[in-house]
């Protein structure tokens, strides 16, 4: 009999915490599930322990792979899951033990094609409730569901705190080698929902390891998080441009434009010619066809209008002003704090 759900774990360098997330799964309510863990070419112990658990248990089946990623190992998953439905948990997090006992009967009793949960999560043993459906119906439509996944409140673009009909990766895959990897891929699946159902209750802890905390931004995580939240505006407005009210683009625009200048700002800060002229002209084209959504949008600040109006008249009058008036602010700033 094949598995009604089948979940699937990337695995790389996570010796220390793997174990506590393959438990937790193994420990579900819901037991027609099938456990994937997929070797993502990990150099520590990590493949002799998914061979430990695929030899206890019938239920978990091993894939060893070169690295290529985390996107690409749920890719290699997502190509030999035999379940209905489709979960993804990250190797060093964990789920409530009826979490996909929840999900799966909020997708069976709704007739729903994701169903999603809230989350916590642990900073230094301690746990923070993320997100909350108080007072939302348990059930949005796909307008519904695709204006909350814009607005990345209450329905986070992530890929583990949801169960999926499996039918809906059908031509979706993660894109291999980018960072956010969520964002550019979950809108595309929200697209394809005809409803999505909601449990109000945190069910998956999302460990904040120390390094995740304070790891350092770069250029390639910069240009990652803002294409993928642009190409997520982009492609919906296209579609539902008409059919999602005002105040959602609002939000939505005020995602993409926090992105869009942190990116921009970074490039200036850079005096290696590190700076694109696409990522530029990118910024500036979604600040130039987005402008009235952004002067007009309630969650965009004061400041940020006012910076997205100058850069997009005129860029050498906002990098003079960035350089003589905020970056040395900011500068003062960090060493003071020296």
């Amino acid at each position: 009999m094949k598995p009604e759900i089948s979940i699937i774990v990337p695995v790389y360098k996570v010796e220390n915490y793997i174990r506590k997330c393959v438990d937790s799964i193994l420990a579900q309510s819901f037991e027609n599930f099938e456990l994937i863990l997929v070797d993502d070419g990990s150099p520590d112990n990590c493949p002799a322990i998914c061979d430990e658990y695929a030899a206890k248990d019938p239920r978990v089946r091993v894939i060893h792979k070169p690295n290529g990623g985390l996107s690409d190992a749920r890719n290699w998953g997502l190509n030999i899951a035999e379940g209905k439905y489709v979960g993804f948990v990250d190797s060093d997090d964990w789920v409530a033990d009826d979490m996909y006992e929840l999900l799966y009967h909020s997708i069976i009793e709704n007739d729903s094609d994701i169903a999603v949960c809230c989350h916590y999560e642990v900073v230094e043993g301690e746990l923070f409730q993320i997100n909350n459906f108080d007072g939302y119906p348990r059930v949005l439509g796909n307008v519904e569901g695709l204006s909350e996944l814009l607005m990345d409140v209450r329905i986070k673009n992530l890929a583990w705190d949801k169960l999926y009909k499996r039918e809906l990766f059908r031509n979706v895959n993660y894109p291999v080698g980018v960072y956010y990897e969520d964002t550019p891929t979950t809108y595309k699946l929200f697209l394809k929902a005809s409803k999505v159902s909601l449990v109000n209750i945190p069910k998956y802890f999302y460990f904040k390891r120390k390094e995740s905390i304070t790891g350092s931004k770069n250029l390639k995580k910069l240009q990652d998080k803002f294409y993928g939240a642009y190409e997520k505006y982009d492609k919906v407005r296209s579609q539902y441009r008409d059919k999602i009210d005002k105040a959602t683009w609002g939000w939505a625009a005020n995602v993409v434009i926090n992105e869009a200048m942190e990116l921009y700002n970074y490039l200036l800060r850079q005096k290696d010619g590190t700076a694109q002229s696409g990522d530029v002209e990118k910024v500036k084209k979604f600040l130039r066809e987005n402008l009235s959504v952004i002067l007009t949008a309630k969650p965009i600040g004061p400041k940020l209008k006012l910076a997205a109006l100058i850069l997009s008249t005129s860029e050498a009058f906002y990098s003079l002003l960035y350089s003589t008036l905020i970056f040395p602010f900011r500068k003062e700033k960090n060493q003071s704090l020296m």
